[in-house]
């Protein structure tokens, strides 16, 4: 199948771990500073490690007798036959299919050479679906080999195979490790070092007495650089078909979109003191638009009734929100129910958007813990994210059972 010569197992890795290393190195620091170590080794390992090769534990090998034509050219022939010129033959095979484990690595691995290797070369292997199979030629042009024969030359090929595979997946097994102890390794140090690079930036900018420049929020460069699909697959159950749910990390960034829309608003909130909820959602509408290609749309349809805000993502409508001005805790209470409403349980989280264009913002800010918290479907999970975002988990009306997140934004568009 291979001959020596081509990359060995080795050597891919060795290279795979110079690509790695750069990477990580590459990662904004924020991503390395405030992500989990072990989750990180985890990322890395399984996006670039091979998975050894395993034999099927349940499926046995199988075997079959095969006959076939051969063309057999004329130099090949028996010297007193090659003046006839070639000629097609018919060859019998013993097919010998050994199960395996499914591997999306396979082909990849065949084309690698482990350390270790016999002079004889690698087995006569060929890839099947879920499959290596093994071809014994017993019969064709100048040879007919007898049962003992045929026996002992299927068992010494399955031995060579299995032999072969053992040396393959040492290789790759001491790979996989290598690439988790230096990814640990790297992440570690650089951790090390950026909490150091900061601490002095931190006292150089204090002494010098200069503020540092800002940086560009990086919430939408993750939604539309980050190859990471916003949309995850769940295994399907047999016979069901595939379900969806949302990615938390990103209606996270989504939801940093959308505050950054919403302190755009608090910067000028007098050019915005006549325009009602609906436009204020049509201005933000176009912000999310903007990065999903039309894809967030206003008074959609969901459940009991007309959501503001409806984030249709691809085989799964998984993102609402609710957007209204602030008129007191009443009616709070009330938009938390119609939030509810539009939710079913195939949705994880929904978001409310509040503006507030009455005087002492912060009373208002200081009632919302209280009116969450009171609230019927309220279970657990209070949290303050930040000083105009809260966060609750509730029940839905309709499945007490099932728990959906949501996260409360207020924003300040008060002007005399």
């Amino acid at each position: 199948m291979n001959h020596r010569g081509n990359q060995q197992i080795t050597e891919y890795y060795r290279i795979l771990l110079i690509q790695i290393r750069d990477s990580i190195i590459s990662e904004k620091d924020e991503s390395i500073l405030y992500s989990n170590t072990e989750e990180m080794i985890e990322y890395y390992a399984s996006n670039n490690c091979l998975n050894p090769i395993e034999f099927d534990p349940i499926q046995q090998p199988t075997m079959e007798h095969k006959r076939e034509l051969r063309h057999v050219p004329a130099e090949q022939r028996d010297s007193v036959h090659r003046y006839q010129g070639d000629i097609n033959f018919e060859y019998e095979s013993i097919i010998v299919t050994v199960p395996i484990v499914p591997n999306e690595h396979l082909n990849k691995i065949f084309t690698l050479e482990a350390a270790t290797y016999s002079t004889g070369g690698p087995p006569n292997v060929q890839l099947a679906h879920n499959a290596l199979v093994l071809k014994v030629d017993i019969k064709g042009y100048g040879f007919a080999y007898n049962d003992d024969q045929v026996s002992a030359d299927v068992k010494r090929d399955l031995h060579i195979l299995k032999q072969w595979i053992t040396w393959k997946n040492n290789d790759i097994n001491v790979g996989n490790n290598l690439i988790k102890q230096t990814a640990r390794q790297i992440i570690e140090e650089r951790k090390v070092k950026l909490q150091a690079d900061r601490t002095r930036i931190e006292s150089l900018t204090k002494n010098i007495n200069i503020p540092l420049k800002q940086k560009i929020s990086e919430a939408a460069t993750r939604i539309k650089l980050n190859a990471k699909p916003l949309v995850k697959k769940i295994k399907p159950t047999p016979q069901l078909p595939e379900d969806y749910v949302l990615d938390r990390a990103k209606v996270l960034d989504i939801i940093t979109l959308i505050d950054n829309q919403g302190r755009q608003f608090e910067k000028t909130p007098k050019t915005y003191r006549d325009i009602l909820e609906e436009g204020l959602r049509d201005i933000i509408l176009v912000s999310l638009n903007s990065l999903f290609e039309g894809k967030a749309t206003g008074e959609t349809f969901s459940a009991k009734g007309k959501t503001d805000i409806y984030l249709n993502i691809d085989k799964g409508n998984v993102l609402i929100s609710e957007c209204k001005l602030w008129s007191g805790q009443a009616l709070y209470l009330k938009t938390i129910d119609q939030l509810l409403g539009y939710l079913t349980w195939r949705h994880n989280y929904g978001i409310m958007i509040t503006f507030v264009k009455l005087k002492n913002f912060t009373n208002v800010l200081a009632e919302v813990p209280q009116i969450i918290v009171r609230h019927s479907s309220y279970r657990s999970g209070y949290q303050l994210i930040g000083a105009n975002h809260f966060l609750s988990n509730h029940a839905l009306p309709q499945d007490e059972a099932k728990n959906v997140e949501i996260h409360h934004l207020f924003y300040n568009l008060y002007s005399e």
